[in-house]
């Protein structure tokens, strides 16, 4: 029993190898055929059926097919005890003609061996945009035209390229970037798109031109190559409100292929050369006279609009053999940005060996003029040069060399004074090693409340002198001395033996005369009847016949024989000290002129210095970066420091060093903005300061805050001392030092300080009022750029009222490089700019440097 179930487990094994070994690996196209959309990205997959890749697959270049891999799944299903996997590779596939299309069969390297896969076939079909069924052609067109259709061969002619889409499907056209192979013609670059608007019957349109300028070689008829061009348009809205967000779907826009007619030349005179277009030939000789040895420059320089890339050189002159001749090579200079716009210029050196007269013959150029339609030949006219035999004492400038000899120091004295040698012309410099962190500027109202915070402090202080100087200018306070001392009195004469009363009595009389405010010191009875203090009790004769026994009872203890005194005296006079009337101490009495103001200098002071008090570099270089300048990758240089940057944006080196890779890449606009915020964040080193003057020449602009600091004066050389935030510090501990000084006035003219303290006062006063100006002043210099959020622009574009590039209703506005504005909002890859002036608007991030973040 036991072998018959081992049997069946055996038999039910091998079906499930067999099964799966039957199971075949394979590599498809899903779909194998159908139809792809002209100009609308599709997908396609290539799918490996039980059976992984080794890597990505090499595909086969297909005439109007463009397949770019767009992500890779896996998948695994068993089913009746079989397993089954794939991996599927997916493509978008882009049909950028209007015809058929075929994937051919080619090897795939895979985990179970090399496989191959089946051939897969496509017919062109109409692309629509979304799903309104409206066909691509009439959402967006592009066209290619020459102008004019008909030239000559060698002739330089125009090629106008434009891409346009309904404004319905909110056209996005991206960066603007085309595809066209220029060939059989030589072509110039692309110029920037320029912005075209129109109405197509009653529907509006929006797109870009492009021109460009071209040259075709070989006569005959040519048909351009199409230009593509990848559009994204609408194809709906998702979400609601706030969130509402446009979908868009890509196609690529295909240009018809136009018919250029060429021409070919009419039968050419002897000695042309090829050259085709409007040219210009000048010749120029100096010196026209000269002696023998000494050198004479002949400059032959041919300008204008032509075919230069098939030109040889300029012609060959003929030169007397009485001439030594040195002919460096032609120098070709073309237009910036102009294939077709050069100067080719040549400099010849004749050294004239013997005396005379001599002729320069004329040189000749013959070229075809296309707007004529014939050959044209410029001729230079002939020029006369006058040898002289040399000076016998002269200084023999011959470039061969000199007869054997010694040579005089009379001989070697030059006819004119030497001119000193000019200066090179600047260039960047060499990175600087190390990182310097800048402080964040403090914000306005913080710098004015710190300023402010020390002259709250001193009108505390001030307070608390004024409060002093009121209770010792108290007219009341030798009456208040006088009764507490009168409390203490009465307490130890009751405590006292009779022989120690004298003393005592005495004092007590004294005090009491000065609580009463009576005229003498040793009042009467009487006199104390007429004391002001009683005059405002209720119980007014009481309290006087009380005193007045009291008073006459003292005199009989001090002057009679005796007598002493009542045993209830002392009970007797404190109670009439308690009813005698006192007024209390007022804080009030802080405010009179005489203790708030001991001195009218005072107040003058607090009020002339109110309106000011409202108004390190670390050893730690990149290495990687500055070697890969040294050694000329100014773009790896550039990667290292963006990252430096990324971490630590205060770091004006890294700035300035970012500054020096881009200058070296002829970025001369991004590097002036990165050499401006080095200048802000460390204006004291002077290769930031060299490379913000270099960088600001070379873009040809430059922050307006800022622009001063280029030739700066002797004012903004101070300014330049160090950076805004230490200005602010510079500010604020100037307000603190005139506080202080001003609280050492006003305790000097409360507590009677000597004159040599009150003078130093005085000029630490001076000190701290000219120091807040002069920080105050070289603050504000920076303009906008102290704010923690100012950002540079540094690439020409256009501010915007939306954050989108894709509704070109809105309401833009150019924006030039070089302007200064604030970051007050981030929506994506925008940020929205407020200036100086009340403008505001978004651009893109990356058209921004900003100085503090």
């Amino acid at each position: 029993m036991i072998r018959r179930l081992i049997h069946l487990l055996l038999l039910g094994l091998s079906a499930l190898v067999g099964a799966h070994t039957a199971s075949a690996q394979t590599v498809r196209w899903d779909p194998i055929q159908g139809t792809l959309a002209v100009g609308q990205t599709s997908e396609l997959q290539l799918v490996f059926e039980d059976c992984s890749p080794t890597g990505q697959p090499r595909l086969p270049s297909i005439d109007g097919l463009t397949l770019e891999f767009a992500g890779q799944s896996t998948s695994t299903s068993i089913i009746n005890f079989t397993r089954s996997g794939s991996v599927t590779f997916t493509y978008a596939a882009r049909l950028s003609k209007n015809q058929r299309v075929t994937i051919p069969s080619f090897e795939v390297e895979t985990n179970k061996g090399k496989f191959r896969t089946p051939v897969a076939t496509f017919d062109p079909g109409a692309a629509t945009v979304g799903g309104t069924g409206v066909a691509l052609d009439n959402a967006a067109a592009s066209r290619l035209v020459a102008t004019p259709a008909s030239v000559w061969a060698g002739e330089v002619f125009t090629l106008t390229y434009s891409l346009d889409a309904s404004r319905n499907y909110f056209p996005d056209f991206g960066r603007g970037q085309i595809e066209w192979n220029a060939e059989p013609l030589v072509a110039e670059d692309w110029s920037r798109p320029e912005p075209l608007d129109f109405r197509l019957g009653n529907e509006p349109r929006t797109g870009l031109t492009y021109r460009t300028r071209a040259v075709a070689r070989t006569p005959g008829s040519v048909r351009l190559n199409a230009v593509n061009q990848l559009l994204n348009l609408s194809i709906g809205v998702t979400g609601f409100g706030f969130f509402q967000q446009r979908q868009y779907q890509q196609y690529s826009v295909t240009s018809a292929t136009p018919v250029l007619e060429v021409k070919p030349l009419p039968v050419a005179p002897s000695g042309f050369n090829g050259a085709v277009g409007d040219l210009k030939l000048t010749s120029k000789v100096v010196p026209l006279t000269a002696a023998v040895g000494e050198p004479i420059t002949w400059t032959l320089e041919l300008a204008g609009t032509a075919n230069w890339p098939d030109l040889p050189g300029l012609p060959s002159r003929a030169v007397s053999k009485n001439f030594q001749v040195i002919s460096p090579q032609a120098k070709r200079i073309p237009a910036e940005g102009k294939l077709f716009e050069t100067t080719l210029a040549e400099d010849v050196v004749l050294v004239p060996g013997k005396a005379g007269s001599y002729t320069l013959a004329p040189v000749t150029f013959t070229y075809f003029d296309p707007k004529a339609g014939a050959y044209k030949t410029l001729t230079t006219a002939a020029t006369t040069l006058t040898i002289t035999e040399p000076a016998p004492f002269g200084l023999n400038l011959n470039v061969m060399p000199a007869v054997s000899g010694q040579a005089s120091v009379e001989d070697q004295k030059p006819k004119t004074p030497p001119v000193p040698a000019a200066a090179p012309l600047a260039l960047p410099r060499e990175p600087v090693f190390g990182s310097a962190h800048s402080s964040v500027p403090l914000a306005q109202r913080t710098v004015v409340l710190l300023c402010v915070a020390p002259f709250a402090l001193l009108g505390a202080f001030w307070f608390a002198l004024a409060l002093r100087q009121a209770r010792v200018t108290d007219p009341l306070r030798p009456r208040r001395e006088a009764r507490v001392r009168l409390q203490k009195l009465l307490t130890e004469i009751s405590s006292a033996p009779p022989a120690a009363f004298t003393p005592l009595l005495l004092r007590w009389q004294h005090d009491t005369a000065l609580l009463l405010q009576t005229p003498s010191a040793a009042p009467t009875a009487t006199e104390l009847t007429r004391s002001p203090a009683f005059q405002q009790l209720a119980d007014r004769n009481a309290a006087i016949e009380n005193l007045t026994a009291l008073w006459r009872e003292s005199d009989r203890a001090l002057y009679a024989e005796n007598i002493p005194l009542p045993a209830d005296w002392t009970t007797r006079a404190q109670t009439a000290l308690a009813a005698t009337p006192l007024p209390g101490f007022s804080p009030l009495r802080l405010f009179l002129p005489r203790n708030l103001f001991p001195f009218v200098a005072a107040l003058l002071l607090f009020v002339v210095l109110s309106p000011i008090a409202s108004a390190a570099e670390t050893q730690n270089p990149v290495a990687s970066a500055a070697a890969a300048y040294r050694r000329g990758d100014f773009p790896a240089a550039e990667k290292t420091y963006r990252a430096s940057l990324a971490k630590t944006p205060l770091d004006s080196l890294a700035h300035h060093n970012l500054s020096l890779a881009l200058a070296q890449q002829d970025r001369w606009d991004e590097s002036a903005a990165h050499a401006a915020v080095a200048l802000v964040q460390n204006p004291a080193h002077e290769s930031i300061r060299a490379q913000f003057t270099l960088a600001a020449e070379k873009s040809g602009h430059v922050p307006a805050p800022l622009a001063p600091f280029i030739a700066p004066s002797s004012f903004h050389q101070l300014v330049l001392l160090t950076s805004p935030a230490r200005w602010q510090l510079g500010l604020i501990f100037s307000c603190v030092i005139a506080a202080g000084a001003v609280g050492g006035l006003l305790a000097g003219a409360f507590l009677r300080s000597s004159r040599r303290a009150i003078a130093l006062a005085w000029s630490v006063l001076a000190l701290g009022i000219c120091t807040a100006i002069t920080s105050l002043g070289c603050w504000l210099s920076y303009g906008p750029a102290t704010d923690a959020r100012a950002a540079v622009i540094w690439r020409a574009g256009t501010l915007r009222s939306i954050p989108t590039e894709a509704d070109t209703a809105q309401k833009t506005t150019p924006l030039a490089a070089g302007s200064l504005a604030q970051i007050d909002q981030s929506f994506l890859g925008w940020r929205h700019l407020r200036f100086e002036a009340g403008q505001s608007g978004w651009v893109r991030t990356e058209d921004l440097v900003p100085i503090w973040r």
